[in-house]
């Protein structure tokens, strides 16, 4: 199954897409691009979103026990889990980056956050309602064995 991002806006603050899966659109919110300090090609761990690319996608539960999907293109820099980066590349790249709840960027840690709305507010940009997103993504995923993600970049930058 594929699944398309497409970043759209672009503030200091987050930058925002809107997510297809089959005949649904969710909207998306991630951390702005920071460089990796050393040089790696997936940004900075937990300041950065991932660069544009495709990604395998794959069920992940999180610490906290949130179901969530994780993220992984090892030619991109970001891999499923930390053990699966090659040691001499450890401090380079990026691992557990996932599509998860969250309503801003600055909750956007190594994640997409997805929700049923986008809304700009008094402290930024935010998307509404992502358990409900997330409760979409799923359903709309269900128990599909191959999820491709791709990301893509375009659109208007905004303030």
């Amino acid at each position: 199954m594929m699944l398309t991002l497409r970043r759209d806006t672009s503030t200091p603050e987050a930058i925002l897409g809107t997510l297809t899966v089959g005949d649904k659109k969710l909207f998306t919110i991630e951390k702005p691009w920071v460089p990796h300090p050393k040089g790696g090609p997936a940004g900075a761990s937990y300041e950065s979103c991932v660069p544009p690319g495709v990604y395998r996608l794959e069920p992940f539960k999180q610490p906290s026990g949130e179901k969530s999907y994780v993220l992984s293109n090892p030619s991109a820099g970001v891999y499923k889990l930390p053990f699966e980066i090659p040691k001499p590349q450890r401090e380079q790249f990026r691992s557990r980056v996932t599509i998860r709840a969250a309503n801003y960027g600055f909750e956007a840690v190594d994640a997409i956050g997805i929700g049923v709305e986008r809304t700009k507010t008094s402290v930024g940009w935010k998307v509404e309602r992502s358990l409900d997103g997330m409760n979409i993504l799923r359903t709309m995923i269900d128990r599909a064995l191959d999820l491709t993600l791709i990301i893509e970049d375009g659109g208007p930058s905004a303030g």
